[in-house]
């Protein structure tokens, strides 16, 4: 009997001691979130828009005015100091000239050093019906379909409209323009320069940007009076397209 005591005793010792082990292996840090936000100004140049059809001086000196100016952005991605990427959730906006401020919650907390993003929506969201649920509060705009409705053809990424001087010694000959790009073949991504901050717990962490959409002419010949419209899916599927989408990433500086 003496022996058999001291055996169950061992193994209760044992189950106590493997018990003890599993409680410190299950022991695990709790995450702990913030919120992250986009503050983006539309500009041109140096010039802060503050209504449609005022005219400014455009980055290389021409007059410019807008009068239509809207845009996707998704996938954003914080870039840890490590170099690894965080997708930041439900990172989906639309952006137009009055909303200016883009909240995200449930950010894990931590250090970063940049932020990333595309212009446009990704092919899945891009083949959505613009009443699905999960996405109609961006989707549902007309004004973002190339048609009279969204589908077949997707959304219009960028719709930028205005007028331009086209003189070569800006005397203001203006001229309009209309940009609209969409397809998944523009689906474009910006990459900040690296500039750190962080997400704290109970608070938001902001990346302060502005959109010149002056850089949008960056490269193209605005006296060719063809180089000023793309309008339809159609017209994405040509150079001007290309080269417009091109130039959407360069419209975005730290403020």
């Amino acid at each position: 009997m003496k022996i058999r005591k001291k055996g169950l005793m061992l193994s209760l010792a044992a189950i106590v001691l493997l018990g003890a082990c599993n409680k410190k292996n299950d022991t695990t840090e709790t995450i702990k979130y913030g919120k992250f936000a986009f503050h983006l100004h539309t500009n041109v140049g140096d010039s802060e828009v503050e209504d449609y059809g005022e005219n400014y001086l455009a980055s290389n000196g021409d007059s410019m005015s807008l009068d239509f100016a809207q845009l996707y952005i998704s996938g954003i991605q914080l870039v840890k100091l490590d170099g690894s990427l965080l997708d930041v959730p439900k990172g989906k906006m639309l952006k137009d000239l009055a909303t200016e401020a883009f909240i995200f919650n449930n950010v894990p907390v931590g250090n970063y050093k940049a932020v990333r993003f595309k212009v446009g929506l990704d092919a899945t969201t891009n083949a959505l019906a613009s009443t699905t649920p999960s996405d109609s509060t961006i989707l549902n705009h007309s004004e973002m379909w190339f048609g009279n409705t969204s589908q077949p053809d997707g959304y219009i990424f960028a719709n930028i409209q205005g007028k331009i001087d086209t003189s070569y010694n800006h005397s203001m000959k203006m001229a309009d323009f209309s940009y609209k790009v969409g397809t998944n073949a523009h689906y474009v991504e910006v990459q900040m320069p690296d500039e750190n901050f962080s997400i704290m717990e109970g608070s938001t962490g902001y990346a302060h940007m502005i959109i010149d959409y002056s850089k949008i002419f960056d490269g193209v010949d605005i006296t060719n009076a063809l180089n000023l419209q793309l309008n339809s899916v159609s017209d994405n599927g040509n150079a001007l397209a290309t080269k417009i989408a091109g130039n959407l990433p360069g419209m975005f500086h730290f403020e």
